[in-house]
């Protein structure tokens, strides 16, 4: 059982309470984290609470509340983690939906893109200078790193022209590969590290809450994850980036399963559609956004760091 102490590290974790998300969690507890993690079912929170405090002993570890699918919650949990904690050491985004046909919030917003995206670029960039404060702050979006083409069309981010199909949900997955080489460039020259990652096909609920797949999909999902990944084994990669020495100098870079680095495709390195991207989510979260840092663009796509290490094995 792991004892935390004041100087302990503190780790948000997003879509804590179920799947990937709750894997991390109680992992990052067993090896003495403080862990902050965020979700909508009280229920299921109480039942991680319970198996993180039998995990880690004398820690105090805690629950937010929140839709992440509105930007309005999600600047309260922005607020929420400052007053809970004096410090943050790593944020590992997991909150996702598999959703392949468009929905809107009461914010006027596709369910879709804010959920798996948005709300992330705006609570990154909310709790910068908590996580640049940290000896080696971690920043890791769980996604599906480097796996799908450019479908974000800019003049319908909320598509309300577009029409149903795996591109809905497509799109958010490619906008996390756009984000985490982007703020990684922005972010060149400080001690904050931002990794994408693609943690296999794995045995959660996600087909189970997809919105919009047909039925036949629905009836495959259960026999297909009999034969993939259990949610410890995807929890692995991203725990190490967010805490192990080794994974210093990986920023920019995408990972996989068992640690195994995966090239970060060349639509994913375009400054065009990065900085596209980055206008267009600072407009859409501007009222948000408070005293967060600006970060200035990249000047280029700045490939000249020299390799991650190798970490499989």
């Amino acid at each position: 059982m792991a004892k935390w102490t004041e100087d302990g590290r503190v780790c948000l974790v997003t879509g804590g309470t179920e799947g990937i998300g709750r894997a991390v969690c109680l992992e990052l507890a067993r090896q003495g984290w403080r862990v902050l993690f965020v979700g909508r079912d009280q229920r299921r929170a109480e039942g991680v609470l319970a198996e993180l405090r039998a995990a880690s002993a004398g820690v105090e570890h805690d629950f937010l509340r929140a839709d992440l699918s509105l930007l309005s919650e999600t600047a309260r949990v922005a607020d929420e983690i400052g007053r809970r904690s004096t410090r943050l050491d790593a944020v590992i985004f997991c909150a996702g939906i598999l959703g392949t046909i468009p929905e809107w919030t009461e914010e006027g917003l596709e369910r879709n893109f804010v959920l798996n995206y948005l709300s992330r670029h705006l609570l990154a960039r909310l709790l910068l200078p908590s996580l640049l404060q940290a000896a080696s702050g971690r920043l890791v979006l769980v996604a599906n790193a480097g796996r799908y083409a450019d479908t974000l069309d800019f003049d319908d981010l909320q598509q309300r022209r577009a029409k149903p199909g795996l591109a809905v949900a497509g799109r958010t997955q490619f906008a996390n590969d756009l984000f985490a080489v982007d703020l990684a460039e922005r972010l060149r020259g400080t001690a904050l590290e931002v990794t994408c990652v693609y943690p296999g096909v794995t045995r959660t609920r996600i087909f189970q809450n997809a919105r919009g797949l047909p039925w036949i999909a629905r009836l495959v999902a259960p026999l297909v994850q009999c034969f993939v990944h259990s949610t410890e084994s995807a929890a692995r990669t991203p725990v190490f980036l967010a805490g192990d020495e080794r994974a210093r100098g990986t920023s920019g870079r995408f990972f996989g399963p068992r640690l195994k680095e995966i090239p970060v495709p060349d639509r994913a390195l375009r400054p065009d559609r990065r900085g596209l991207l980055w206008d267009a989510s600072t407009l859409l979260v501007r009222d948000y956004l408070k005293d967060a840092p600006l970060l200035e663009a990249p000047p280029s796509v700045g490939r000249e760091a020299a390799p991650a290490p190798a970490l499989a094995g």
